[in-house]
């Protein structure tokens, strides 16, 4: 609904990365370290990564996220409020969704409303081969991140072999059925 109404809003054009501003653009400033560079943006990620980290695993907040995930009944009856959780999940989840925007057009120099359109697949995909369960209760911040490298170097080895964008689509589609039947098998529950 929100693609469409981005879609609609823009007239389906990109905006160029003149026309952004400096601040749009700051995350794709590259920073030497060696001889290497890195853009402020893989910073920004990093920082971000560590913060949630903290805020799941050191944290009675991160404890509730956990309880409501894995039974949000048992949760509710053991008293932690449980709308205000699901609702500051959805909260904290917007503000990253529009850090990773951010991002997204400091790396490409422009905002486009077709940009990144199977992201939300990869991010899926990334999160379950990490170890989360999309069952709830279970997985680690460390893990995403290496789904995401994963999923990552599996997208970027596909068009390096020439696999058509669509077949990539449905590689990772099948990588996430796969890493979900997995879970479903570690967990023990029926299919």
């Amino acid at each position: 609904m929100f693609t469409a109404l981005s879609l609609i809003l823009s007239g389906g054009q990109s905006i160029d990365g003149d026309s952004l501003g400096s601040l749009l653009n700051w995350t794709g400033t590259a920073i030497p370290v060696g001889q290497f560079r890195i853009t402020t943006g893989v910073l920004v990620m990093l920082v971000l990564y560590a913060v949630v980290a903290f805020a799941l695993g050191q944290t009675a907040w991160g404890r509730h996220v956990y309880a409501v995930g894995d039974d949000s009944q048992a949760a509710r009856l053991s008293g932690i409020r449980t709308s205000r959780v699901l609702f500051s999940v959805y909260a904290t989840a917007g503000v990253i969704f529009a850090l990773a925007a951010w991002i997204l057009i400091g790396r490409t120099g422009s905002a486009s409303p077709n940009a990144a359109v199977d992201a939300n697949l990869d991010s899926i995909t990334a999160v379950v081969i990490g170890g989360t369960s999309l069952f709830g209760g279970r997985g680690v911040v460390v893990g995403t991140l290496l789904g995401a490298l994963i999923v990552g170097v599996f997208r970027s080895g596909l068009a390096l072999a020439g696999v058509n964008v669509q077949y990539q689509t449905l590689a990772i589609g099948i990588l996430v059925i796969a890493a979900v039947a997995i879970d479903r098998w570690i967990r023990g529950v029926s299919a």
